[in-house]
């Protein structure tokens, strides 16, 4: 499919109505029953994937920034507690969804930091701040995480290697990670859009990513009614050059809230997107093998790796 296809409108704005009506809902995104912000499960899904992989697990501390920035309103840092003495950690910054905040995302915090990397999960200044508006948020995140690395009073003062940081995003924050990506370049060492939505509003995609260099691992839905894969996430990983390192995994399963608290598969999500930052992030090629398997192939109606 060509990324300048164009959908007709009708379809356009049912997926924009299908998205405003799915992400304003209060049964769209699953919680947990336990309200403590180091949400269990991620903890959980670390310690399974580290068992796989032989990798330790860290204890993991919970940090409130504030920043003084225009781009967005709060963050939550969530750390790996290492010795005084132990190398820099790489870093994730991660931005929700339309009209989502980050609290339904926050297993991922517990869950990467367990295995040693920083976790920023952002708020937009507004609920209903669009593209645009996520992805000056995820440029100005990669900033302040710099800043934040160097400031006295900070938990975190020269634990963050800033050479080794990694941007995500959800819907319109997985679109907006894109955009926020192939304006940072080399500043960022991956870039996983979750469940994409490519564009603004009501708008259909016709640019394409040709110029992206930065690693990209996309993750989408079959089933997925808010921003099907056709029209968003295959088009999305189909503009991006063969040259650059890439992934496209489809879940045969699940609704466009696979990635939020108790989504269906958070497991295999966290260990593909923990592969992906250890080979893309720390150069561990070991972890190629687990995007050129077949483990998990019949959890995906597609799964294709270009290296």
């Amino acid at each position: 499919m060509s990324p300048s296809r164009i959908k007709p409108l009708a379809l356009t704005l049912l997926s924009l109505f299908a998205l405003l009506a799915s992400l304003s809902s209060p049964l769209s995104f699953a919680q947990d029953a336990d309200a403590n912000r180091y949400r269990p499960q991620g903890r959980e899904l670390a310690r399974a994937v580290g068992n796989e992989f032989g990798e330790r697990l860290f204890e993991v501390r919970i940090y409130d920034p504030e920043p003084d920035v225009a781009e967005f309103s709060n963050a939550t840092i969530f750390y790996p507690l290492t010795l005084s003495f132990a190398p820099p950690f790489g870093a994730v910054i991660f931005v929700p969804g339309y009209r989502a905040s980050q609290d339904i995302y926050d297993w991922w915090g517990p869950m990467l930091a367990s295995l040693g990397f920083a976790v920023m999960i952002l708020d937009t200044n507004e609920p209903n701040d669009a593209l645009e508006a996520r992805k000056n948020a995820l440029v100005a995140a990669v900033e302040f995480l710099h800043n934040e690395n160097t400031e006295s009073d900070s938990p975190i003062q020269g634990k963050i290697d800033t050479s080794k940081i990694a941007i995500m995003g959800h819907s319109m924050g997985g679109g907006g990670s894109l955009h926020a990506a192939q304006q940072l370049g080399d500043a960022v060492k991956a870039v996983i859009p979750l469940s994409p939505y490519c564009c603004e509003p009501g708008q259909s995609f016709e640019g394409d990513f040709s110029s992206l260099n930065v690693p990209t691992l996309i993750f989408a839905s079959a089933e997925d009614q808010i921003a099907p894969p056709e029209q968003h996430a295959r088009m999305l990983y189909q503009s991006i050059s063969s040259s650059t390192a890439k992934a496209y995994l489809e879940f045969a399963t699940g609704d466009h809230n696979i990635a939020t608290n108790g989504g269906p598969d958070l497991a295999t999500l966290g260990r593909y997107t923990y592969a992906w930052l250890k080979l893309h992030m720390e150069g561990n090629t070991t972890y190629a093998e687990v995007f050129a398997g077949d483990e998990d192939a019949a959890k995906f109606s597609r799964f294709e790796y270009e290296p």
